[in-house]
């Protein structure tokens, strides 16, 4: 098994723009013994920051520098990060067009389970286990695939447990996928994520960007502030706040930024979800299609089979619906296998 190591670029971005991106990077191939574990305690304490020479050091990592606007009780302030984000691709990732970026779910660990190397709440936390991931789904999918580690997960800095559904880790990955586009050379970019990772897909897709060419969004948290009301698994939450306690203006909720999504008649959106799904509510996601619709930018919700007992997670059939829309399949085809739940 090979993966990338290439050389570093700075890349600042205001997430209210994209910046232009810098000279391309070249890439190397990791020796097949390369390996590293992303310790589950990282989840709840946060990944420790690295320098810019730690992060140029580390394989598959792209230095950055975020910045966004806090919404402040007595004013608004701008807020800048230096991060280190990693990001795990196919073997043919580096001769590839372009790519099917991955970003996983909230992570929630299973307390009094596991130890510093394993827990049950925390799969694939180690590199080889991403790799081979980003090699299976590139081959079912006929496409180069690359998993990215949210801020806080997976050997990227940050703390997920804090700033999870934030604007400052929507702005740390959309810094970090221009990153990551620069050093591997592309032009267009394919996303899909699930839950969480859907709502920084939905981030992204509200950035203003114009580099999408299918974008999934499985069982995501697009709405959060509906999802926060309507949701069986968040009517704990106390009004106001965010299951990480953040308050609601500290959030990206991409229903609110709808307005920001580029004109593109090449892009093709697609949104999966379960009536039955109780962690993020069917009609938090749906309000974000209807919205979308409304305002023009054509999303097509498909009914799917969510998996698990909350009947969440349609990673899957996410995952397979973007290789499908890059091959050219239409909406019907696509749309009745998600429905089949087809593998």
């Amino acid at each position: 098994m090979r993966t990338l190591l290439t050389t570093k670029n700075i890349l600042s971005v205001v997430f209210t723009a994209i910046c232009a991106p810098a000279s391309a990077g070249r890439p190397q191939v990791m020796p097949s013994s390369y390996d590293e574990i992303f310790p589950p305690k990282f989840i709840t304490s946060g990944t420790p920051s690295k320098s810019k020479a730690e992060c140029d050091a580390t394989p598959n990592a792209v230095w950055i520098t975020a910045k966004w606007t806090d919404k402040g009780v007595f004013g608004d302030s701008i807020s800048t990060t230096d991060e280190c984000v990693r990001y795990f691709p196919s073997d043919n990732a580096i001769a590839g067009k372009t790519a099917i970026l991955y970003f996983w779910g909230d992570i929630v660990l299973e307390p009094g389970t596991g130890n510093d190397k394993t827990n049950p709440g925390y799969g694939a936390n180690n590199y080889r286990a991403q790799v081979a991931l980003a090699n299976y789904h590139a081959a079912v999918n006929g496409v180069p695939y690359i998993l990215v580690g949210r801020p806080g997960m997976y050997g990227s800095t940050g703390n997920t447990t804090l700033y999870r559904h934030s604007v400052r880790e929507a702005a740390i990955v959309n810094a970090a996928v221009d990153a990551i586009k620069t050093e591997l050379g592309y032009d267009r970019i394919s996303i899909v994520g699930q839950s969480g990772g859907g709502g920084l897909v939905g981030a992204l897709l509200t950035s203003g960007r114009s580099d999408l060419e299918c974008v999934v969004i499985s069982s995501g948290t697009v709405s959060l502030k509906t999802r926060l009301r309507t949701s069986s698994s968040t009517q704990w939450v106390r009004n106001g706040q965010d299951t990480t306690g953040l308050p609601y203006r500290q959030l990206y909720d991409s229903l609110d930024e709808l307005d920001r999504v580029a004109v593109d008649n090449r892009r093709r959106i697609f949104m999966l979800a379960d009536p039955k799904d109780e962690a993020v509510s069917f009609t938090s996601q749906k309000e974000f299609s209807d919205r979308a619709n409304e305002k023009g930018v054509q999303i097509l919700l498909v009914v799917a089979q969510g998996g698990g007992k909350q009947h969440h997670s349609t990673s899957a059939q996410g995952i397979r619906t973007v290789g499908r829309c890059l091959a050219g399949m239409n909406d019907d085809e696509i749309a009745k296998k998600i429905m089949e739940n087809s593998p």
